[in-house]
């Protein structure tokens, strides 16, 4: 039992060592062909890398602050109270609209009728 684990971690020891060893060969045979492509795989990680932190950047600037929402919904309703006539508060009311409408197009959200996030098909 116990030679059995022996030859068993050797075994798993050797499947572990030889794709290492191998790559040290590898790069060290002078190859430029090798060489090059490993380069451009490289490049190729650092750029989805790069893509990746923008889109992140991005989802941060868009991702917006539940406080802040809470904060402009309150103004909102408190301007509408605050408005002498009937005909003020459509005017407003469509003016918000207008204005979600814009935000949505710029952040390429389609809106359905009632102005609600509708999702992707």
């Amino acid at each position: 039992m116990k030679t059995r684990s022996s030859i068993m971690a050797l075994v798993v020891g050797a499947l572990i060592a030889a794709p290492t060893i191998a790559v040290a060969q590898g790069s060290g045979n002078g190859n430029g062909k090798r060489n090059g492509s490993e380069a451009q795989q490289r490049a190729q990680v650092e750029r989805v890398q790069r893509d990746l932190e923008r889109d992140r950047f991005h989802d941060r600037q868009r991702i917006s602050d539940p406080a802040q929402d809470r904060d402009r919904i309150q103004d909102r309703q408190e301007r509408l109270r605050n408005m002498a006539t009937e005909k003020e508060r459509q005017q407003f009311l469509a003016q918000h609209r207008e204005e979600i409408q814009v935000r949505a197009r710029n952040r390429n959200i389609k809106l359905d009728d009632r102005g609600n996030p509708v999702g992707e098909d």
